[in-house]
């Protein structure tokens, strides 16, 4: 079958956001089935994220909000019957579900071929035991391994290889489930853990490597056996602490060229040979003494690596695969005509460093252990661009929003000698401030490299920084001090501080030396054609390259890290604003640094600026595009008060819950809209406490649209009420009025702005998004013109719930204090339909893989 043949192909999407599980499927989804669609192939997508971008705007032809289950899945294939699966969009848990579909043979009686791989290779990321054997067969080093389904099985392979060893399961549930073991006590809780969310109760026991340096390359391959390698990436951490936990440059910055041509021979042969068409993403582990390596895994589905490489290079990595997926080669994929050559056959070559940076979850579950080891906590990451490796490691952790980066080196630590050394060879998140008091205390380079096992390469680039620092500090409003930490990315703030002077006094002091940032083009040729990627980061260098558009300019400024509780739901709002600003015949402009974030599809901005969000840094970018408007969201309330103070017009939204969850006692709420002078009601929801559900739930389940006949004749009586209450706030949006129950009657208690998930909720049920509304009034149009096509929201016959998920169970908290259930601890939502309130529940329930709302 070719893409002649095709005509219409599902996709299945990865379901709520989690650790690990950010919007990377998301963002993924919605430029692969785009790019599908151009060609002609009908796409469907089942997913039942209610944040999906994906699943509204068109990205496909029909959507299916359903669990993602066999049963579910099977319906939707009888139904539709596509031509063609496309198995690499949802992440470990979607091929999972599709070898249940194989087993069963749904795609077999229904003739759906399952495109980009075969059973083998399914089976094979099931169980990476049957990867490691065929990596061996191929001839390519692997760690000694095994299958254990108890812990008699587990000490027999501990015996035979000594500790330490990893522990990880067959199957498993959650998308890293590895874990380093020292001791028996810390097997026996591995294995105990791993059997529980292993699909098989099963584990693999292999053999340690930790201290070896990792490598990760993205490559990509079509069905005529033509491939490239799109990217390599190196760990400033070693082996031994989760990739999505490490710091991560690209391209690689120790390794010769002759292992790094080994590293890329490698990954084009492991796709060869497992017959692997679109992308697939291959993880190294180095031994710096010998020089052998070992592959530690092969991930052919869309996970963060292949989106750190698509926006560390910029090639258009998703609308390649989008086309390699349906057949069509490498050769004949025609790249968008800002791509000079418009051939996707080419390597990109980088002439900037790209560094990720990860964020945990710590300023909201204080229990979670802030150890980093094998097993992912981080909730999200970063990414920092620059000319140098200290001016995008500096750019990166600023990203992070931690205001303790703000003059990095300046920060002395109060810790124990003794303290200090545990800390360098066991180590926590937030690390880098730990290496630098290292340094400062005057531990030897070589010193530091024995006990952490990173590369002394780093350590100099760390020196460095120290030493401009040093520099900035003892030469106050010195041109040459400025201009040089300005150069490997210092900041106004940075100045600021270690001059003791306002950041206004500095930034004057720099602009009046012509001390100005440039604005360079992220594209894969490294300057040799004139690609217009319309994506930029800021350094100090010569010839600006990014160019201010004639159009109407709007600047939204994005998520950044993202972080446990909101994230999910403000990227999700971004990306909707971006879309209908396009649509309202403006030209938005991004600023945002998270390579996950889904508001990073290039479709949906018109340039993007990948910069930190610090006040300097955003001033740099409004210079060059003078907006009309500025955007913020829920994080920015403070940013956004700046700006206005500096004479910018901005426009605040700020649609979050409370932290602290709300108790309505199963109450219903008038969901409205306002342009300030008039105000239309959406229709009515309400938040059912999940422990009324079922025993021990965390959480709370919100239903939309609520019919009942006497509280509905109840509000409509609060109609007059309700709008005088909405009016009285003073400001166009959307709003939520809660009610309460005294004396038996419904009475007004609270409004507030509607939530993203109310928003999401009620996008989803009606099929019109809210997002829209809400730009056009706060752009100060009326209802009239706003509303004039929006369905009648009262009339939709499904009931729709959505509850929020919680990363208790992988992150391994199990006190009760901790595991609250707030909005303010969820990583995603769930969102689920029925005929009746009792159906729609029972969906939901099969849908949340944790069965914890």
């Amino acid at each position: 079958m070719n893409n002649q043949t095709l005509q219409k192909v599902l996709i299945i999407g990865a379901g709520h956001n989690d650790i690990g599980r950010e919007g990377q499927h998301d963002a993924a989804v919605t430029q692969i089935g785009a790019a599908i669609r151009r060609l002609g192939i009908a796409v469907v997508l089942v997913d039942n994220n209610a944040y999906s971008v994906a699943a509204e705007n068109r990205f496909a032809d029909k959507v299916y909000l359903e669990p993602l289950t066999v049963a579910a899945v099977t319906k939707i294939i009888e139904a539709e019957q596509p031509d063609g699966l496309i198995p690499s969009l949802g992440g470990i848990q979607t091929v999972t579900l599709i070898q249940g579909l194989i087993r069963n043979n749904v795609l077999k009686n229904n003739q759906v071929k399952l495109l980009q791989w075969d059973q083998d290779v399914v089976d094979m990321i099931v169980n990476p035991a049957l990867m490691s054997n065929r990596l061996k067969d191929i001839g390519e080093p692997v760690i000694a391994s095994q299958v254990v389904a108890s812990t008699a099985e587990a000490m027999a392979v501990v015996r035979h290889v000594g500790f330490p060893v990893i522990v990880k399961s067959v199957a498993p549930r959650i998308e890293a489930s590895r874990q380093l073991c020292e001791d028996e006590d810390e097997l026996q809780q591995a294995l105990a853990m791993g059997f529980k969310v292993s699909g098989t109760k099963q584990c693999i026991v292999e053999q340690s490597i930790v201290g070896y340096k990792e490598l990760e390359f993205v490559a990509v391959r079509d069905q005529k056996d033509t491939a490239l390698l799109v990217s390599g990436m190196e760990n400033f951490d070693p082996v031994g602490i989760h990739s999505a936990d490490s710091i991560v440059f690209a391209p690689t910055q120790t390794i010769t060229d002759q292992e790094y041509q080994q590293f890329r021979a490698a990954t084009l042969k492991i796709m060869r040979k497992l017959r692997l068409s679109g992308s697939c993403h291959v993880q190294f582990a180095l031994d710096p003494a010998t020089q052998n390596y070992y592959v530690i895994k092969v991930t052919p589905y869309f996970d963060r690596t292949m989106a750190l490489a698509a926006r560390a290079t910029e090639y258009p990595l998703a609308l390649v695969v989008g086309n390699l997926m349906v057949g069509i080669s490498l050769a004949e994929v025609k790249l968008p005509g800002a791509y000079r050559k418009q051939t996707a056959l080419i390597e990109p070559v980088l002439d900037h460093i790209v560094c990720r940076i990860p964020v945990w979850p710590f300023n909201v579950l204080n229990k979670v252990s802030h150890q980093l080891d094998t097993v992912t906590e981080s909730t999200g990451s970063v990414i920092g661009v620059g000319r140098s490796t200290e001016e995008a490691l500096l750019k990166g952790l600023r990203s992070t929003d931690e205001s303790r980066y703000h003059v990095i080196a300046n920060r002395p630590q109060n810790y124990s000698e003794g303290e200090l050394i545990q800390r360098l060879i066991h180590p926590q998140a937030g690390r880098m401030l730990i290496l630098l008091e290292a340094l400062n205390r005057g531990y030897q380079i070589d010193e530091l490299a024995e006990l952490t096992k990173i590369d002394a390469f780093y350590f100099y680039k760390l020196s460095h920084i120290l030493e401009i620092e040093r520099a900035l500090r003892e030469r106050p409003f010195d041109v040459h001090a400025l201009g040089r930490a300005k150069y490997f990315g210092f900041t106004d703030e940075d100045a600021a501080a270690a001059w003791q002077a306002e950041v206004s006094k500095v930034r004057q002091f720099a602009l009046e030396n012509e001390i100005r940032p440039t604005f360079k083009e992220i594209e894969p040729t490294a300057g040799e054609f004139t690609e217009q990627t319309s994506t930029y980061y800021s350094t100090y260098e010569f010839d600006n390259e990014s160019q201010p558009t004639t159009g109407r300019r709007v600047v939204v400024i994005g998520t950044g890290a993202n972080r446990i509780g909101t994230n999910h739901g403000n990227d999700y709002l971004v990306s909707q604003l971006l879309f209908y600003l396009k649509k309202a015949n403006y030209e938005p402009i991004l600023i945002n640094a998270n390579p996950n974030s889904v508001a990073m599809t290039p479709q949906l901005a018109k340039k993007r600026y990948v910069e930190p969000k610090q006040y300097s840094d955003i001033l740099n970018v409004l210079a060059i595009e003078k907006p009309l408007i500025v955007f913020t969201t829920y994080h920015d309330y403070r940013l956004g008060q700046q700006l206005i103070r500096d004479g910018y017009q901005v426009i605040q939204i700020n649609n979050s819950l409370p932290r602290e969850q709300i108790k309505t006692n199963d109450s219903p709420a008038v969901e409205v809209i306002t342009d300030g002078t008039d105000v239309s009601i959406f229709g009515i929801s309400e938040i059912i406490a999940g422990n009324n559900l079922r025993g021990n739930v965390r959480g709370a389940v919100e239903v939309f649209p609520i019919r009942d006949k006497a509280e509905n004749q109840a509000i409509t009586a609060l109609t007059d009420e309700i709008k005088q209450r909405v009016l009285a706030m003073g400001a166009p949006g959307l709003y939520t009025v809660r009610l309460a129950i005294a004396d038996t009657k419904l009475q007004l208690a609270t409004i507030e702005p509607m939530s993203i998930a109310t928003m999401a909720l009620i996008s989803k049920a009606s099929g019109s998004s809210v997002t829209r509304l809400l730009l056009h009034v706060k752009l100060g149009e009326s209802l009239t013109k706003v509303m004039y096509d929006y369905p009648n929201v009262n009339r939709l016959k499904p009931v729709y719930v959505q509850a929020n998920t919680f990363p208790y169970n992988h992150l391994q908290i199990y006190d009760e204090v901790e595991a609250t259930g707030e909005p303010g601890h969820a990583t995603g939502t769930v969102i689920a339909h029925g005929d009746t309130l009792k159906a729609a529940l029972t969906a939901l329930n099969q849908g949340n893989e944790d069965t914890d709302f």
